[in-house]
């Protein structure tokens, strides 16, 4: 019973945070499920409204993050543009572009309204908003400047890590955002990520050195591949904590040049500086693993220095033999030693007119082109294109016949058509297993009628498949075919092969 409490207890106290955390989402599904279909009777339904989102978010943390600038409406208009145009098979009109354009941002920002996520709180039993937004804008010199928000790009950084960035670099970023919204718990929580991704540094940094010494080759890749994704972004990433650092200090400082004491401002002033401190350790860290890659890369140095040098050491050390002797006062250990050197052939000769063909060598004055002779094609055939020819075969001398006692019989029963095969082939025709794939086959239509096109004919089944190929090979075949249906009302089944077969009637549809 207390367990049970325990986990109710849970789901009712979490709630909260769950919610919160799910709110970044929420503007992607609304805008997704709007989509365009709704715009212009949706002529531009074959936009994907999430894709077109996700290109437009990851365009504005390009430009206000890593380039720190805000974006005019005409630089995401072009490049909304060129990505409709590169990304989508459309053709639309040139003024049209624009129109959608400005459709998708107007949507984007919502009118200027912010995202209402609304959730229910079991622990005070009431009804809570959440406001969000994914745009922001300032008008500088009477000129709008659009920026993305910190929610927006939490979003993003959820979807999936920005390629070819720093992953803690990409951290600080929404960190700055985090500040400047005065989200500082939220800002303890990137500063926590951030703590995460350097003690996977470290740990990498450690199976690096392990690497390198049990293995130099593999430990060298590793090695390089460790500089190139961890420890290429060190000076930006420091620039970035000494900026975030300095913020947090011109916030506190603004923060208290407030003259009203109360209990909000403690609870701010306390938040900053809990968030100075977590920083503080996370530089830390950060300096520490500085250090231990720039003495990972005096390691990889020497180590890589003593391996040159024991591939270069002696293959044979004569003088530990010698001391082995003398300590074992055994002379027979020189058996490993002389046969090898009866063995030797020392006598090598070099006749003197190679030395002139070498020195009246003159390299060709052209490159020599190496042709690419054709190779024939291998033609390999699957046992799968066999069974396919065999069963294609079968089935159209099936169907011959079929139509043959057509033209002599106005209609007859299966039990007659298999005595017509069984006469012509001999009574092995009951154990072809073709033979009854093609009767399955048959039944899966009533009726059959064969226009004066062989590419009018409608296929429904594998055998019209068949049918309609021998149609478009075989000249006159509207000579040969005749319109049929098949009757199941008088069914009766009669015993072939330990199995049971059921009658119907073929009736040939006069013209």
């Amino acid at each position: 019973m207390a367990q049970e409490q325990l986990f109710i207890n849970d789901i009712r106290t979490e709630h909260r945070e769950r919610m919160v955390n799910l709110k970044k989402y929420y503007p992607f599904f609304q805008l997704c499920n709007t989509s365009l279909s709704q715009f212009r009777e949706g002529r531009y339904v074959d936009l994907d409204m999430g894709y077109l989102m996700m290109a437009v978010l990851r365009f504005f943390i390009e430009k206000n993050n890593f380039e720190e600038r805000d974006v005019t409406y005409g630089e995401y208009r072009d490049f909304l543009i060129l990505c409709m145009k590169r990304d989508f098979d459309v053709s639309y009109a040139e003024e049209e572009y624009p129109l959608i354009a400005e459709y998708i941002f107007d949507r984007m920002k919502n009118d200027g309204r912010p995202f209402v996520y609304e959730y229910y709180d079991p622990a005070d039993r009431k009804k809570h908003s959440l406001r969000l937004k994914l745009i922001e804008s300032t008008i500088k010199d009477d000129v709008v400047w659009y920026h993305i928000t910190s929610d927006a790009i939490e979003f993003y950084l959820d979807t999936k890590e920005i390629k070819d960035q720093s992953k803690i670099s990409v951290q600080q970023l929404l960190l700055e955002k985090l500040i400047r919204a005065k989200n500082f718990d939220g800002g303890i929580q990137v500063i926590s990520r951030i703590n995460n991704e350097v003690s996977r540094l470290k740990y990498r940094k450690n199976e690096v050195v392990g690497l390198l010494a049990i293995d130099v080759f593999s430990g060298i890749e590793a090695y390089e591949d460790f500089v190139e994704h961890g420890m290429k972004w060190f000076t930006e990433e420091e620039k970035l904590f000494i900026k975030n650092m300095e913020l947090i200090q011109a916030t506190l400082e603004r923060a208290e040049e407030e003259t009203e004491k109360n209990e909000a401002y403690y609870r701010t002033v306390n938040e900053i500086y809990q968030l100075s401190v977590q920083l503080k350790t996370a530089m830390n860290k950060h300096s520490e693993l500085l250090t231990a890659c720039t003495e990972l890369s005096t390691d990889a140095d020497a180590i890589i220095r003593k391996a040159k040098l024991r591939k270069l050491r002696n293959g044979f050390d004569f003088r530990r033999l010698l001391s082995r002797m003398v300590e074992k006062d055994d002379v027979t250990l020189l058996d490993c030693l002389i046969p090898p050197l009866f063995g030797l052939h020392t006598r090598k000769s070099f006749p003197l007119t190679t030395i002139d063909s070498m020195l009246t060598l003159r390299p060709e004055r052209k490159d020599v082109v190496e042709k690419d002779e054709e190779r024939a094609v291998e033609n390999i055939i699957f046992p799968d294109e066999v069974e396919e020819e065999r069963m294609e075969h079968n089935f159209l001398i099936f169907t011959r016949i079929l139509m043959q006692m057509l033209h002599h019989h106005a209609t007859f029963t299966l039990y007659e058509y298999m005595e017509t095969l069984e006469s012509r082939f001999g009574a092995d025709i009951r154990k072809h297993s073709d033979l009854y794939a093609f009767v399955v086959h048959l039944c899966q239509k009533k009726e059959y009628h064969f226009p004066e096109s062989a590419k009018a004919y409608h296929q429904d089944t594998f055998l019209d498949g068949y049918i309609a190929t021998w149609m478009s090979q075989v000249e006159g075949f509207k000579e040969e075919l005749l319109d049929f249906t098949l009757d199941f009302s008088k069914e009766d089944g009669e015993q072939w092969n330990d199995f049971t077969i059921t009658n119907f009637v073929i009736e040939r549809v006069e013209a």
